[in-house]
């Protein structure tokens, strides 16, 4: 025994170390970490008072929960608790057009009625740092407790009632079945220590069921069932414990989306009884507390990777107090850190391997006409849905989607042949070898064809999703396996999809996300998302050693796939008939979609190494605006601006977000109805994670986009492309610590300013050879298992840059004026230019000194448009890494 204690306090050392930048420990150092990890600043929800009992409360004050097989919404009602339960399968056919429709269904309302009318000391909350709810409240001089949460490992809903006096505890259970009515039927009946809720959805011939059983201590229990009720009452009790499950009869198979019949979709899948009859056998089985501890094994596993300190202290009032001071300019740090850890609280609820992924509202939903239908949709929710899912740190939680896609898939290769005959009939494979297409709507039933809405580059953006998989994780099972395949059959129908088009391969018909431009011809969301992930098949299959028969093809179409248009106002183009930015008919310069800029984010396209496409990219979203109030946007768009570097403007979305769109309870209101979507939720913690690591260019760059009002702080646990997993520490926005845990073996580059000059040592203090590329880079091949440990990084501070930039006497093409007003960093100017669509600057002067500079090309006869920069460099010889751009259009 107490040899296996030592192996896993050194375990444990090992990968504390790693989090918390030990170099070289000594055994009082590990103890102070350990320390310090049991007292990490508790992350939680808390309230004065139930959530009101109506459909505001449950939206803007309920508690979430949730373990993939059910979500939950607790209200904390002293009198009578009320538990919302919603399983993502229990769906009716989706309703006409509109934003309240039929679709998924509330699953069951269930209440536990106390009587308890007066009461003092009233709290309730959720605990991130434990995955568990509560209930605490006094009545009568008896302190009640109740604690909840939900397993995904025992696949149940554990509830724990108790009294701090014995024989006090007395309660009446009651499920019920939500919206009956001629497509939906039920009954609930009581036997026993249980209560069973059965029924059917007719339209797809749902089955469900749930139970739900008691487990006293002490006092007496009776079972009642009346018109098709029933019930079980607890009296004088000691304490408690109630575990539910749900299920269907649904199950990942493509049946479901092949079988046009919709009541037979799920034909010959099994009733769902004795599945949820097993989880509660098997759960009942276990003390309460084995099930708290396998669900918090689980649990933590995932939450505990990662963690975000900027400094913030625990609020003193409660959380709906804490979001209502926020928009009054009372920024609050721990509102910061929360928010983030939140986001990855709801994907662990809501996307778990063997379920459904999350929809629009996650696992949440209680209405029988919810926003949208509560369906996915693929031109960014459910892209903004897994967002954080790898740079976050919980990948495995994208097993989800990946069952779901390989469900519906087959449904998708059908209308690939479909489009290709009707699109471009002459690149048809007659035997059905065209791939797959991308859809828009889904939910778990239906795949419906075609929508104008966006184009088929939503297919390839769900490509992305699995080419990010790989790439974070580095596994190349999975990538032979999975990912490949669905990266080179995606390639296969664009490849016969696209048409020549005055020499590029352009998506016809296209649209772009929700313009009113439809059925346009090469749209940049169509074509970036065409030729992302036509590079990410090829370099899989350079990975892989394949040499499939269309790979050729693939490399050949790659640069007539043209990604990125350069407008004349120097942005990127959304649309190819645009000229200057916003100059079209029916098109809204505002709109809450980017989709211009998906190759900056989530794309992989426009990065660090395409500083020309970078900047335009930052013009299309200055110009953008933060006129949008949409909850996902805003969200988005803190990622996107973390990308180009701007970390003040990606805070003070961040800010917009949590003082414009969080409800008291945390969830994003989509757009001030209230109206619950979870995307905005997961897309912030999204957005954070950028502004603190980057590793789009496979480079790993930490605090890119840090803002002034996270001057010191650190995190742990953020995962890079190659499975490095990236742990800071900062102070006066200056890097002290990084270390980089590498999970896979395989090239480690870092940029940062200085850190060339900086002591890199192994875990047990050994050096580290490394490879500098100038100061601010550098690369090392790295051990898999091995962390690495950068100290010492040298300060630095930034080169503040040129502005203005002007171009005057541009009439002729052989020479133009350039004008602008001066740094104070200055000691010369370097002078740039990128011509035409071109993704990088050439250098065309250097060592500049003044405010201005003729230039004089001899080699434009052919352009149109030229973009030129001029960048500032300071005595030391540090450049700019921003300047001023403006666009020459030659006569």
């Amino acid at each position: 025994m107490f040899i296996r204690n030592l192996m896993s306090t050194a375990l444990v050392v090992t990968a504390l170390a790693s989090m918390y930048f030990i170099t070289e420990a000594s055994a009082t150092e590990v103890k102070s970490v350990v320390a310090s990890k049991a007292l990490s600043k508790p992350l939680k929800l808390w309230y004065d008072e139930a959530a009101p009992d109506n459909n505001q409360g449950w939206v803007n004050n309920s508690i979430p929960m949730g373990n993939g097989y059910m979500g939950i919404n607790l209200f904390g009602g002293a009198k009578t608790e009320r538990i919302q339960i919603t399983e993502n399968s229990l769906y009716e056919a989706v309703g006409p057009k509109g934003l309240r429709r039929t679709g998924l269904n509330n699953f069951a309302e269930v209440y536990l009625d106390f009587g308890h009318d007066k009461t003092s000391n009233y709290e309730r909350g959720l605990n991130l740092n434990a995955g568990t709810s509560y209930v605490n409240y006094q009545h009568d001089g008896v302190k009640y407790s109740r604690e909840y949460f939900t397993s995904y490992p025992d696949k149940v809903m554990a509830i724990r009632l108790s009294s701090s006096k014995a024989g006090a505890l007395s309660f009446t259970l009651r499920p019920t079945i939500p919206f009956l009515n001629k497509g939906k039927s039920g009954e609930v009946s009581a036997k026993d220590d249980s209560v069973t809720l059965t029924g059917v959805m007719k339209h797809y011939n749902i089955q469900f069921e749930g139970q739900f059983k008691v487990i006293p201590v002490g006092g007496t229990m009776k079972a009642a069932t009346s018109k098709s009720q029933g019930s079980i009452s607890v009296s004088n009790a000691d304490s408690a414990v109630i575990l539910i499950a749900v299920g269907t009869n649904y199950q990942f198979d493509s049946q479901v989306f092949l079988t046009e019949n919709d009541s037979k979709k799920l034909d010959g899948f099994a009733h769902p009884h004795d599945k949820v009859t097993g989880y509660i056998a098997d759960a009942a089985a276990k003390s309460y507390e084995q099930l708290l501890a396998n669900h918090q094994a689980d649990y933590l596993a995932l939450f505990n990777r990662v963690n975000v300190d900027f400094g913030a202290i625990l609020p003193t009032v409660t959380t709906d107090k804490l979001v209502d001071a926020y928009p009054e300019g009372k920024s609050s740090l721990y509102l910061e850190e929360l928010a983030f850890q939140f986001g990855r609280y709801m994907l662990i609820c809501s996307s778990r391997a063997g379920t459904l992924p999350p929809h629009l509202q996650g696992i949440w939903n209680v209405y029988d006409k919810p926003p949208w239908s509560s369906q996915y949709l693929h031109d960014t929710n459910v892209q903004m849905a897994y967002a954080p899912v790898f740079s976050a740190n919980m990948p495995e939680l994208f097993e989800s989607y990946v069952e779901y896609f390989k469900s519906y898939m087959p449904r998708q290769a059908l209308y690939a042949n479909q489009y290709i005959k009707e699109f471009n009939p002459s690149q048809l494979d007659a035997n059905g070898d065209n791939g797959w297409s991308g859809p828009f709507w889904t939910n778990p039933y239906s795949v419906p064809g075609k929508s104008k809405v966006a184009g088929f580059g939503t297919g390839a953006w769900i490509a992305q999703m699995f080419w990010d998989y790989y790439d974070f994780t580095r596994d190349e099972q999975l990538l032979a396996e999975t990912v490949y395949p669905i990266m080179y059959q995606q390639a296969n129908f664009t490849s016969r999809f696209v048409q020549d088009i005055d020499g590029a391969l352009l998506a016809k018909p296209s649209s772009s996300p929700e313009q009113k431009i439809r059925n346009t011809i090469g749209t940049t969301f169509d074509q970036q998302m065409f030729y992302e992930n036509h590079h990410n098949t090829l370099t899989a299959a350079e990975l892989l050693g394949r040499s499939d028969s269309r790979l050729a093809l693939y490399e050949h179409q790659l640069p007539l796939l043209t990604p990125i248009q350069i407008g004349k106002s120097g942005h990127i183009k959304e649309f190819r008939q645009e000229e200057f930015y916003g100059d079209i008919d029916n098109y809204d310069p505002h709109h809450r979609h980017a989709s211009m800029v998906l190759g900056l984010y989530p794309g992989q396209l426009v990065n660090d190494k395409t500083p020309a496409w970078l900047d335009a990219a930052q013009v299309s979203l200055t110009k953008r605006t933060r006129v949008s109030n949409i909850g996902w946007a805003r969200a988005e768009r803190i990622a996107m601006l973390a990308r180009i570097h701007d970390g003040e403007e990606a805070y003070a979305y961040y800010k917009d977000f949590l003082g414009g769109n969080l409800m008291h309870n945390l969830f994003n209101d989509h757009r001030g109805d209230p109206l619950f979507q979870a995307d905005g939720n997961y897309g912030v913690t999204a957005g954070v994670a950028e502004m603190l690591l980057q590793s789009q260019d496979h480079v790993i760059s930490p605090l890119v986009a840090i803002p002034a009002a996270w001057a010191t702080g650190s995190y742990n646990g953020l995962l890079a492309r190659g499975n490095f997993e990236v742990s800071a520490k900062w102070a006066n926005s200056q890097l002290n610590h990084l270390n980089v845990v590498s999970k896979a073996g395989g090239l480690l580059e870092i940029r940062y300013p200085n850190v060339a000059k900086a002591v890199i040592k192994t875990l047990d203090g050994k050096k580290v050879n490394f490879t500098a590329k100038g100061t601010d880079k550098l690369s090392i091949n790295s051990t898999k298992g091995q962390t690495y440990v950068v100290t010492n990084i040298p300060s630095f501070t930034q080169v503040s840059a040129p502005s203005e930039l002007k171009v005057t006497q541009a009439s002729k093409r052989e020479q133009v004026a350039l004008a602008w007003t001066a740094s104070a960093d200055a000691q010369t100017y370097n002078v740039y230019r990128a011509v035409g669509n071109a993704p990088d600057y050439q250098l065309i002067a250097s060592d500049v000194k003044g405010v201005g500079f003729d230039y004089k090309p001899s080699d434009l006869i052919q352009a149109k448009q030229v973009t030129l920069k001029v960048t500032a460099v300071r005595a030391d010889g540090r450049e700019s890494r921003a300047g001023t751009t403006a666009v020459w259009l030659l006569p």
